[in-house]
């Protein structure tokens, strides 16, 4: 796996639209409704959530994500977010160490 160079997180478009995180936290929520997460490995889609109307606390975490991931750690593991306002890649670079290697003003 050839990891990627990591960037600095920060705002993106504007103040209202989030902050995007260096390092991706192991609480984060793998949400899909108008944007959302995926997970892909060695350019394949891994996971990705398929109920919209999923109850928040049922949500996977990237806990679950990182326990599979490190039985493949030579993997290129990647978690992508896009929204409307904000977009960022994760790449996975070591246990429980999901770097930012892009980040975007998201798709609208």
């Amino acid at each position: 796996m050839k990891k990627e160079k990591a960037i600095k997180g920060g705002t993106a478009g504007c103040l209202n639209c989030g902050y995007t995180e260096s390092l991706l936290p192991m609480r984060t929520r793998l949400y899909s409704s108008m944007g959302g997460w995926m997970i892909t490995k060695d350019g394949e889609l891994y996971y990705m959530e398929n109920n919209c109307n999923r109850k928040w606390e049922r949500l996977k975490t990237m806990i679950t994500i990182e326990k599979q991931a490190k039985k493949e750690p030579d993997s290129d593991w990647r978690a992508i977010f896009e929204s409307p306002l904000r977009g960022a890649e994760y790449q996975r670079q070591g246990k429980s160490k999901w770097v930012l290697i892009s980040k975007n003003n998201g798709y609208a």
